[in-house]
């Protein structure tokens, strides 16, 4: 719970296009069976949906299709995400030729009963989003919910809508949701750089 508070969302939008372009990079020269990064900030970004949660996604999930759907491991809910048309442009560019039944996001590892490929692991993932976070030039901590906080930070920017954030985020109260995002840290921030009063010097 201290690691997920200490997390804060990708603010800045140049800095969010910055991360896109090294994930980008990295595909065009990705070998085959390696993991498309630009599909994990595509899906984290548009989808809400925790990393446990779409990683799990298989390919006949998400391609053609206009909603994300999975029952999240965390709460046991059913989840069932409008995917943007931009957004739902570039994922399937980016599935398009593979596998219906194969993970989004597969592993080398396969699975000791069934001897299939696993998805990738949750620690992977957040692997791979510090290493373009590091890249990006961004200096604030990066974890597992970067990606989902980002997206609700940006979603309550773009709308000014807690309400429906909070039902898509799946929280109990509207505090908790901007809590999460980072704006009531924000706000404090905008506040403590007011406060410029008690160092025996006033302004001019």
């Amino acid at each position: 719970m201290k690691e997920l508070k200490l997390v804060q969302p990708i603010r800045d939008l140049d800095v969010l296009q910055k991360c896109f372009e090294i994930a980008r990079e990295h595909d065009a020269h990705r070998k085959t069976g390696e993991v498309c990064w630009e599909l994990i900030l595509l899906i984290g970004l548009n989808t809400s949906l925790r990393v446990s949660d779409f990683r799990r996604f298989k390919v006949s999930d998400l391609r053609g299709k206009d909603y994300a759907q999975m029952q999240a491991k965390k709460t046991g809910k059913e989840a069932r995400i409008l995917i943007n048309p931009q957004a739902r442009k570039e994922i399937n560019r980016l599935l398009a030729g593979r596998k219906p039944d194969e993970y989004i996001f597969q592993s080398r590892q396969k699975d000791s009963v069934t001897h299939k490929a696993r998805p990738i692991t949750r620690q992977r993932c957040y692997d791979i989003m510090n290493i373009i976070a590091k890249k990006a030039g961004i200096e604030e901590r990066i974890g597992c919910h970067t990606l989902r906080k980002t997206f609700g930070y940006h979603y309550y920017q773009t709308t000014g809508d807690v309400v429906s954030l909070q039902r898509i985020l799946g929280h109990s109260f509207q505090r908790e949701t901007l809590v999460y995002i980072g704006v009531v840290q924000e706000n404090i921030d905008e506040s403590m750089m007011k406060m410029n009063m008690l160092t025996g010097r006033r302004s001019r």
